[in-house]
């Protein structure tokens, strides 16, 4: 039981079955044909397949037994391996992470689309991206969206594809042969929603996590958040806050790792382990074959393989000072076109030819001079280690949002060397400490700056929503609903950020 073909029917015929074909009827189907399966879209892998004819004979099946639906879902690490060839036929289920926001595409024929990325949990904690396109986009964000929807969604597709988007492996919609479940009854749906909520309950994450939701737009991230700060006065924030940043990109940071490499279980890093062998002739030597542990104590996975990420630190400047910010797997992309994997592979062929390659890529560069708006985060470790070097949860260019924000918050005027003067002893009287950069890089500008154009640092930002790369590292990007320690990278402000972001 459970054996699946795909059927055809040419389109003369149609009309003598088209009443009995309802998508969940039971069908009592008589005399087919069967026909070789040569289309280019194959819904299951059976290369025969049946097709309905003049005499083929259907009626609807009054009393069935057997189960409504067969899946045969596939391991997430058996997808992000890539054991499974791209655009493979897959059933999958997972517990949604976070639902991005819906976004406009333009499709070959010039007509215009919907794409929704989404990011997927299994019970093992691995995380995937999903992708699904046009209807099956907007059914999935009008449920997100609605007022009435649970907190916590589980999905089901069925007949979905193995993808890659953006050189990430992951899942989408098959075309329009693909079922979308979402919160439904059927058995396999509640068993893993009942297993998924009662180890969310054991977890230490538990009390703080909220469910799954959904990623507001760009514009509303920063125009929503009402937590900004001149550079100057990062280091006087005393609790964990998002907070919006505007300034201009003036270097890369030379001396640190661009990239890293996480585990494909949690968001932590992995490092090669060399195991040894004894020879025959007596001596030891290291086995060819590439190993790698996770750098989390805690992770549970048992196949472990590195899986290449950004973490590019760049140095921002606005008129009241400079500070580090770290430039993750999904805002990385925004800008750079590549993949860390595409990039990495250019070095070794570089060092393969004898030729010493840059600091970093040069498709790095696009980044200088860029002014941007950011929304970063200052966490626990900031504070309490006393660190400026903050990741970055939302970067954008975009004009209208600047000029949004320095109407809002007043940037063009926050010019301290003419419109204030209090001292660093008037600073620190007001809660702002002296620093440490965790990059080894003093202060460009120490000059203080009025608390009257702090706006209201005290109070929480009023959307303290989780950012793509708080799941998506769950990154990365595509807030984690996966409870990680703090990984011991380079003991920096980084290596906080790795772990939130």
């Amino acid at each position: 039981m459970g054996t699946k073909i795909q059927a055809s029917c040419l389109h003369k015929l149609f009309s003598k079955f088209e009443r009995y074909l309802i998508v969940d009827e039971c069908l009592i189907i008589k005399r087919p044909s069967l026909a070789a399966n040569t289309t280019f879209f194959k819904i299951v892998p059976n290369n025969q397949k049946l097709s309905f004819y003049y005499h083929t004979f259907v009626e609807k099946c009054k009393k069935w037994e057997g189960p409504q639906y067969v899946f045969n879902f596939v391991d997430f690490n058996d997808v992000l391996s890539q054991k499974i060839k791209e655009g493979t036929t897959v059933d999958f289920i997972g517990y949604v992470c976070v639902c991005y926001n819906i976004e406009e595409t333009n499709k070959k024929d010039g007509s215009k689309g919907k794409r929704l990325n989404l990011k997927l949990q299994d019970l093992e904690d691995v995380q995937i991206d999903l992708t699904i396109w046009d209807d099956y986009a907007k059914d999935m964000c009008s449920y997100m969206v609605s007022e009435k929807r649970e907190a916590h969604v589980v999905v089901v597709v069925h007949f979905g594809a193995v993808k890659t988007y953006k050189g990430k492996w992951g899942f989408s919609n098959n075309f329009d042969g693909s079922r979308l479940f979402i919160n439904d009854n059927f058995d396999d749906m509640l068993l893993f929603r009942q297993k998924f909520l009662v180890k969310l309950a054991a977890s230490t994450e538990s009390s703080s996590h909220a469910g799954s939701y959904i990623m507001c737009s760009v514009e509303d991230e920063f125009l929503k958040n009402d937590v900004f700060s001149p550079i100057a006065y990062l280091g006087s924030i005393l609790e964990p806050k998002k907070v919006v940043v505007v300034g201009t990109i003036v270097a890369i940071v030379s001396d640190k790792m661009w990239y890293y490499y996480r585990c494909n279980y949690c968001k932590s890093k992995v490092e090669q382990k060399f195991e040894t062998y004894d020879k025959d002739d007596g001596t030891s030597d290291v086995k060819d074959e590439k190993l790698y542990q996770c750098s989390n104590k805690d992770c549970n996975g048992k196949e472990v393989f590195p899986l290449s990420r950004f973490k590019i630190p760049v140095r921002v400047q606005d008129s009241t000072g400079t500070v580090t910010l770290t430039l993750f797997d999904h805002e990385a992309m925004k800008f750079v076109g590549k993949t860390p994997k595409e990039l990495i592979e250019i070095q070794d062929e570089l060092l393969k030819s004898n030729e010493n390659p840059e600091e970093y890529p040069v498709e790095f560069e696009s980044l200088v001079n860029l002014k941007c708006a950011f929304v970063i985060k200052v966490s626990d470790f900031n504070i309490v280690n006393a660190v400026e070097n903050y990741g970055i949860s939302v970067v954008t260019t975009d004009e209208d949002i600047l000029d949004k924000l320095n109407k809002k918050f007043k940037i063009d005027q926050l010019d301290v060397s003419d419109s204030f003067g209090m001292t660093q002893s008037e600073l620190q009287a007001t809660g702002g400490e002296s620093f440490k950069d965790a990059d080894s890089y003093t202060r460009d500008n120490t000059t203080p700056v009025s608390k009257d154009y702090v706006c209201d640092l005290k109070q929480p930002s009023s959307d303290m929503k989780h950012n793509l790369d708080d799941v998506y590292l769950n990154e990365e990007g595509l807030g984690s609903s996966a409870s990680k320690p703090r990984m011991c990278v380079e003991k920096n402000a980084v290596d906080e950020d790795l772990s939130n972001n």
